[in-house]
């Protein structure tokens, strides 16, 4: 799933280009675009996600993710440019999976469960370094620190009184992320890019899953993000 996200954002990037470039050969010629990056942007992006998970098993989620992403950059030494990057976004990643729960206290008992994990916000700050390239084009990597809410529930019937219990955790969480991208400047300020950012939020336990009726613990969970999106920044 993630494979196939980075090659749709990399071909819509793509299309972008040829798009322009065949209006290029049918408008009259115009003097090349010079852009330089120092200033400050606001603007949007959109794409999507997969997630890789682990509790006593492997497992994973693939959604959309779409927020939006402010910062500035200063070029400097011709073509080298630095900046900090600010962004949040809202992202449907969710799974399920077959889980089982484990009550100590009644001699180890093992129940099967059905265990939920969302991951609806995601969150960075990051610095980017980066290289400007012929007329307005820049190529970049960016790291830092990154966040996400995660919701937590795993549903079983209990033991000890037979009904259905799902007890749940609201959970935000810290990491870091890395990624790389390239954006273009189409105009005075307007640019577009496509990128992809590694999210690792390690791992975390334990974590306590309360109901009104019993609560149980999950030891650990572990939660990386891969994230492709293509953006739109105005730039003032």
């Amino acid at each position: 799933m993630f494979k196939t996200l980075w090659v749709v954002a990399l071909l819509a990037l793509a299309a972008t280009t040829a798009s322009a470039a065949d209006y290029a050969l049918q408008a009259p010629p115009l003097a090349p675009l010079t852009f330089n990056w120092t200033g400050c942007y606001i603007g949007g992006h959109l794409g999507g996600g997969a997630s890789e998970d682990r509790t006593t098993v492997d497992f994973g989620a693939a959604g959309f993710i779409g927020g939006g992403q402010a910062g500035c950059d200063h070029q400097f030494a011709s073509n080298w440019v630095v900046g900090a990057e600010g962004r949040a976004a809202w992202s449907s990643l969710s799974s399920q999976h077959a889980s089982n729960v484990r009550f100590p206290a009644l001699g180890n008992l093992v129940v099967p469960s059905q265990f939920g994990l969302k991951n609806d916000f995601l969150a960075s700050v990051t610095a980017r370094f980066g290289y400007a390239y012929g007329s307005g084009w820049l190529f970049y990597g960016r790291g830092g620190v990154a966040w996400t809410h995660e919701k937590i529930d795993d549903a079983y019937i209990s033991p000890a009184t037979g009904f259905a219990v799902d007890p749940s955790a609201s959970v935000m969480r810290t990491g870091w992320t890395l990624g790389a991208g390239v954006e273009w400047a189409f105009a005075s300020s307007w640019s577009a890019n496509v990128e992809y950012n590694y999210h690792d939020f390690g791992t975390k336990g334990p974590i306590q899953l309360i109901s009104p009726v019993e609560g149980i613990t999950v030891a650990h969970l572990k939660d990386t993000i891969h994230a492709a999106t293509i953006g739109l920044n105005y730039h003032y």
